[in-house]
């Protein structure tokens, strides 16, 4: 991902639940170091939305990295 990107993120309905996943990676988006997989829908939905708008705010901001969890 280059510097102009972001990470945008989504929700997908998956087996025992809901899932939120960066649409680029199509990987689960990881908050604390914890996957964000069989969610509710209501909590995936309010999850994509507060990474989103982090997103928004300072690209690269959700984005979990070595040296700490988003």
């Amino acid at each position: 991902m280059n510097d102009n990107e972001h990470a945008v993120y989504a929700i997908a309905p998956e087996l025992g639940g809901w899932t939120v996943y960066d649409t680029k990676t199509l990987e689960p988006a990881l908050v604390k170091s914890v996957r964000q997989v069989g969610l509710g829908r209501e909590a995936a939905h309010a999850m994509a939305d507060a990474l989103n708008g982090m997103e928004r705010t300072a690209p690269g901001s959700s984005l979990a990295r070595p040296d700490g969890p988003a």
